[in-house]
C-alpha cells in the first residue's frame, strides 16, 4: 500500500462529542428541505441524501412539530408547481419519511438567544428554537430566516451529501469487517458443527485440522502461494477500509464547518435534550442523570429529581413505556 491510501486509516475524530458509535450527529429537517427531498425521490426515482445519511442510524432526524401540519398544507401547491401528482408525493412522505422523523413540541420555557430573536419570520422559530435545544446539530433548511442568523447552512444540499459520505463511509468500514471476519466465523461454527455430528470436542477438531493444516505447509512452494494468497487479501482489505475512512473523514471535515455548536453554558434543559437526542432508545430519568454527569462534568451537579422534573415540565419530551422517555414524538399519517 502506498502511504497515501495507508494515511486514512488513521480514524477521523468524531464530529458530535455527545454521541459514541451512532448516531454520528443530529439532524434537523424543516418543511421546505422535505418537500425538496421528496420530489426528488418522486422525479427521479430514487433515496435522498436525507434518506441516505439515516440509513444504519448514522443521522438522527428531527423537525419541529409545526412542520408535519404544514407538509399536508403545501403539498397540494408543491405539487402544481413540482408537476409531480400529488398522490406519489403524499405516500412518499407518508410511508418513507414519516418513520426517520421525530417531531417535536416546543416550550417556550428557556428564553430565546440572540440568533434566535434574529428570525424574521415566526414560522421558523421554532425549528430555530430546537436547533438550540440540541445543539450541536446541523440543519437542513434553505430557508433565507435560519441562514441569516447562521443557524442554517448556506447550501443544506452540500452538507447533505457530507452528512452522506459519513454514513455510507462509517458503513463501508462495518460491511468490510463483517466480510473480512465471516470465514473466521463459518470455520469456527463448521468446526462446533462437525464435532457435535461426530461426537468430537471442538477443540480437538480445531487441534487436528490446524496440524493437518501445517503438515500441508511443509512445503516452500506451497507456503509461498498462501503467504501471496493471503497478502493480497489483507491488503484488499486494508485498502477497502482505507477507502471507508477516507470518506467518513471527508464528510466529517466539511459538516464540521456548518455545524451549530453546542451551548457553552447549557441549561439543564439543554442538557436532557442533548442527550436524549443522541439515544436511539428511550431512557430511564436516572440514565439521562448518568449521561449528564458524563457530558457535563464541568456543570453544576443535579439530581435525578431534577432531571425528571425538566422531563415533566416540558413537552419536548415524551413519556414512552410509563417510566422512559424520548426527545419527541413518532407520529403516524394523518387519518383522511
Amino acid at each position: 500500500m502506498t502511504d497515501s491510501q495507508l494515511d486514512p486509516l488513521a480514524r477521523p475524530a468524531r464530529l458530535d462529542p455527545f454521541s459514541s458509535g451512532t448516531p454520528h450527529f443530529v439532524g434537523l429537517v424543516d418543511t421546505n428541505a422535505l418537500m425538496s427531498s421528496i420530489e426528488n425521490d418522486c422525479r427521479h426515482g430514487r433515496r435522498s441524501r436525507l434518506l441516505r445519511m439515516s440509513d444504519n442510524g448514522s443521522a438522527v432526524l428531527f423537525a419541529a412539530d409545526h412542520v408535519y401540519d404544514e407538509m399536508y398544507e403545501r403539498l397540494p401547491r408543491f405539487a402544481k408547481r413540482c408537476k409531480v401528482p400529488l398522490a406519489p408525493l403524499v405516500e412518499c412522505f407518508e410511508e418513507v419519511y414519516l418513520p426517520v422523523l421525530r417531531f417535536v413540541a416546543l416550550s417556550d420555557l428557556d428564553v430565546p438567544d440572540q440568533q434566535v430573536l434574529a428570525i424574521t419570520d415566526p414560522d421558523d422559530v421554532p425549528t430555530g428554537l430546537l436547533a438550540k435545544l440540541v445543539a450541536p446539530c446541523v440543519v437542513f433548511s434553505e430557508d433565507r430566516h435560519l441562514k441569516k442568523p447562521g443557524l442554517a447552512p448556506k447550501e443544506w444540499r452540500e452538507a447533505a451529501a457530507s452528512a452522506v459520505d459519513i454514513a455510507e463511509g462509517s458503513q463501508d468500514q462495518e460491511t468490510t469487517i463483517i466480510v473480512a471476519a465471516l470465514p473466521f466465523r463459518l470455520t469456527a461454527e463448521l468446526v462446533i458443527f462437525f464435532g457435535r455430528k461426530m461426537g468430537v470436542s471442538p477443540w480437538l477438531l480445531g487441534g487436528i485440522l490446524l496440524g493437518a493444516g501445517v503438515l500441508l505447509l511443509q512445503k516452500q512452494d506451497r507456503r509461498k502461494t498462501t503467504t501471496q494468497v493471503a497478502g493480497k487479501v489483507i491488503e484488499a482489505i486494508a485498502i477497502q477500509l482505507a477507502d471507508g475512512m477516507a470518506q467518513e473523514r471527508r464528510g466529517i471535515e466539511s459538516l464540521r464547518d456548518v455545524l451549530l455548536p453546542a451551548p457553552s453554558r447549557p441549561t439543564l434543559r439543554q442538557q436532557v435534550a442533548i442527550a436524549l437526542a443522541r439515544q436511539p432508545q428511550p431512557l430511564l430519568a436516572a440514565e439521562v442523570h448518568e449521561l449528564i454527569y458524563g457530558h457535563f462534568p464541568d456543570e453544576p451537579a443535579v439530581s435525578v429529581q431534577d432531571v425528571r422534573a425538566v422531563l415533566e415540565e416540558g413537552s419536548e419530551f415524551v413519556r414512552v413505556q410509563r417510566y422512559r422517555w424520548q426527545l419527541g414524538r413518532e407520529v403516524a399519517p394523518r387519518t383522511r
